[in-house]
């Protein structure tokens, strides 16, 4: 018994995979050149874009670049501070509402395009017409894009259509028209629009229909907007790259300019407003201040008013100067009256005395009254001394003393008098100073806290006339915000598509799609190809060969001879099935069982030639059909039939010899045939009687081999009944026809027993597939050559070939 291990194996040859793919080879480089003219067509007549792009810098990029809202009150430091990032900047630039602007400046809505002979292009500021919508908000109000198409008919008029009307109507250039419900106006831009353009007559005919596309502002504006680009150039720089892509480069550069105008625009603007609305109320503060500055100042003015005061610190100063001096006074009054009451109690005394002179007192009468009445004490007083009281002069003297003294009484009394009087009013006066002197510091309060509410409202008074010079110089010099590095500049090459790329892309894609389709059909494809597929599935397993797929036109047939590919196979199959023959161990007569798994797998004709080719080697061969439920053995000989006894009739008819029913071959000697004879109804139950034991005795007795053609295992039992007089079974599996799920119960019934010693045919092999895999199969016979002694057709005499016989 055979005790091949038919498990699965897994392993996968990386030369088998890269093969899989290569044998494939003419179609890899078909699709390939398929797509490569594929992506040349595209490039021919695809809308190039190209890029264009313009650098700015922003002035100033945290303050704004201008005058913000509260710039004018910054000195003030009670705001805060604001300041605009790059990041702020960015957004206003790719902001819709100057987008929009852009669109309604360049007139981007408008689209005036010519067919030319496969596609259209934009005219772009080379359009022989410009196209006016009167209303301004009508572009805003259109809700889906409106065609028009306008063809010249004179140099004053023109015939215009929208793209869905059938008939044209004929207008002036210049004159207000309504199409659609909307009033347009068309103005001629090119001196003779009907000679407009150049090339062959019929482009110059295709060349007068214009197409006038006017599409909603906003679906242009975000389609703008979609398209720019705004990065910056570093990290830390204000500087700003604007790129957008467009068929047009010219309208590509007007677009980044003019989008860098109207932000600039926008931004003077925004810088106008914000100085004079800063202006306005710097107006308004300074009426309010003003005002609040005149009340402190009249408030100040009555209150040095009514305290009498010009220089509150000068007049202090004098008040205490003069307080000094008055209390000096003070003093020296009150000295000389106390003198003068002295001098006064002196005289009243009844003694003569002297009296004090020049003791401070300012009266000169006084003074001299005082020395006159001394003088005249000085007299008497010598006088007395030589005479007695009643003398004359002495009384003279006494008199004159007495006189004198009342005199000087009478004196000191009014000098007395004066000197309080003076003595009150110096108390007056310097009562009154020092009442001064201690409402100074009321005084200097109050006078401060005005004085503070003052200085407070004239500096915001003075800075807000500082700003309001300022706001007015900043009105009158407005710089813009961005400055431009790079105006905007298209790329002379388009950046798409990109031709690299699209070969590229177009080549890969030429290879990937046949290896994709492979490698699908790979996954769901589930027949056996190759005897790669069967080793895998069967591996360790006997294959005795491989037989190519052969042509209608080609003869299925061996011959005595024959050198094709299909004879030399058979040859191999039959040298590959002697070796196994040999190792049976028994020297009588071996019996090869050849059969298939299901209906179609080629096991009769495999059987038929394999016993030609062994009948050709010399030996005595007995073919017999062993499918008696369905014979397909007498289809290869005109001179029998379906009816002709056989098998069947053997195993009925006791009496009947093998002899009786075999019939020799006409074109091989050595070979005899048995055919299956009529269809019983009993075919299972035939075969198990004794007469099949009889008929491979009788068979071993008279030839050198027997081949037996029986009937699919799948289908039917009746081969696994005569199994058993097999030496070896030679089972037929068909390449492209036979489920790989099959081998499963093949080995199956290997393992079970059903079938022994048995070795597989490969069937309707490919060419491209044929031998592949096998260590000594037609690998290298097909790859140098058909057969050996013949040449070797190339591959281009295949195709001819091929062509020839499909066009016969």
């Amino acid at each position: 018994m055979d005790t091949t291990n038919f498990e699965e194996q897994q392993d996968v040859n990386l030369k088998d995979q890269v093969y899989q793919y290569l044998k494939y080879w003419p179609w890899f480089l078909l699709s390939a050149i398929v797509f490569v003219v594929a992506g040349f067509i595209y490039l021919r007549y695809a809308t190039n874009q190209y890029q264009a792009t313009a650098k700015i810098v922003l002035k100033d990029a945290k303050g704004g670049g201008g005058l913000s809202e509260l710039s004018a009150l910054d000195d003030l430091n009670l705001l805060g501070s604001s300041f605009n990032t790059v990041e702020n900047e960015v957004e206003i630039l790719h902001s819709y509402r100057l987008i929009r602007q852009v669109v309604h400046n360049l007139d981007l809505n408008v689209v005036y395009s010519q067919t030319g002979r496969i596609k259209a292009s934009e005219v772009y500021k080379q359009s022989p017409v410009t196209l006016t919508m009167l209303d301004d908000t009508a572009a805003e109000g259109l809700k889906t894009s409106m065609t028009l198409v306008l063809e010249p008919v004179d140099a004053t008029t023109f015939k215009i259509k929208s793209l869905e009307a059938d008939q044209y109507e004929i207008q002036s250039y210049g004159a207000e028209f309504a199409i659609q419900d909307w009033n347009v106006v068309v103005v001629p831009n090119h001196p003779n629009f009907a000679d407009w353009g150049v090339g062959t007559a019929e482009e110059l005919e295709a060349a007068r229909e214009l197409f006038i596309a006017i599409h909603p502002i906003r679906k242009i504006a975000e389609s703008i907007k979609s398209r720019l680009s705004i990065e910056t150039t570093d990290e830390r720089s204000s500087v700003l790259e604007l790129s957008i892509t467009d068929p047009v480069k010219e309208k590509a550069e007007d677009l980044l300019n003019n989008l860098v105008m109207v932000y600039n625009q926008d931004a003077i603007k925004d810088i106008n407003e914000v100085a004079q609305n800063t202006a306005q109320f710097i107006e308004e503060r300074l009426v309010e201040v003003q005002k609040d500055l005149d009340s402190l100042e009249r408030g100040i003015q009555r209150f040095k008013t009514s305290e009498n005061l010009t220089d509150l610190v000068a007049e202090s100063e004098i008040n205490l100067q003069f307080s000094a001096g008055l209390g000096r006074e003070v003093v020296e009054v009150a000295t000389q009256l106390k003198i003068a009451k002295l001098l006064q109690v002196k005289l009243q005394e009844q003694n003569l005395d002297f009296i004090p002179e020049n003791v401070g007192l300012e009266n000169l009468d006084l003074q001299r009254a005082s020395a006159t009445y001394n003088v005249l004490i000085q007299e008497y007083l010598r006088f007395q001394e030589n005479a007695t009281s009643d003398n004359p002069v002495l009384r003279r003297l006494a008199t004159e003393i007495a006189s004198s003294k009342e005199a000087i009484l009478l004196s000191l009394d009014n000098v007395i008098s004066a000197i309080q009087l003076q003595q009150q009013s110096l108390n007056k006066e310097l009562n009154k100073v020092s009442g001064k002197i201690s409402d100074v510091p009321e005084n200097e309060r109050v006078n401060r806290d005005i004085e503070r509410e003052r200085v407070v409202v004239e500096s915001v008074y003075l800075l807000l006339i500082q700003k309001k010079e300022t706001t007015a110089i900043s009105l009158a010099v407005t710089a813009p915000k961005a400055k431009v590095v790079d105006f905007a500049m298209a790329s002379l090459t388009p950046v798409s598509p990109k031709s690299n790329i699209i070969y590229l892309a177009t080549l890969l894609l030429g290879l990937l799609l046949p290896g994709a389709i492979i490698y699908v059909r790979s996954i769901f494809y589930n027949k056996i190809e190759s005897r790669t597929d069967l080793e895998r599935k069967l591996p360790n397993t006997t294959i005795l060969g491989e037989i190519p797929k052969i042509d209608q036109e080609t003869s299925n047939h061996i011959h005595l001879n024959d050198r094709s590919i299909a004879a030399e196979s058979f040859r191999i199959i039959r040298t590959n099935l002697q070796y196994k023959l040999n190792a049976v161990p028994h020297d009588r007569t071996k019996v090869v069982l050849v059969t298939s798994t299901i209906k179609g797998e080629g096991k009769t004709i495999t059987a038929f030639n394999l016993a030609n080719t062994f009948a050709y080697s010399g030996k005595k061969v007995l073919l017999i059909g062993g499918d008696i439920r369905n014979p397909q053995l007498h289809r290869y000989y005109d001179q029998v039939s379906k009816r002709t006894p056989g098998v069947t009739e053997f195993l009925t008819d006791g009496q009947k010899k093998l002899k009786e029913l075999t019939f020799t071959s006409d074109t091989n000697a050595n070979l005899d045939l048995l055919l299956s004879g009529a269809i019983p109804p009993n075919p299972a139950e035939l075969w198990m009687q004794d007469r099949t034991t009889s008929l491979f005795d009788e068979a071993k007795e008279h030839y050198d081999l027997v081949i037996v053609d029986s009937a699919p295992t799948i289908l039917v039992t009746d081969t696994l009944l005569i199994s058993k007089y097999a030496d070896v079974v030679a089972y037929v599996v068909r390449a492209n026809y036979t489920d790989k799920d099959l081998l499963e119960f093949i080995a199956n019934s290997v393992k079970e027993g059903k079938l022994t010693n048995i070795a597989f045919v490969l069937n309707s092999v490919k060419m491209d597939q044929f031998g592949y895999g096998s260590k000594y199969g037609y690998k290298y016979a097909y790859k140098y050559g058909y057969a050996y002694g013949e040449d070797r057709v190339t591959f281009w005499e295949a195709w001819k070939n091929k062509l020839q016989k499909k066009g016969n």
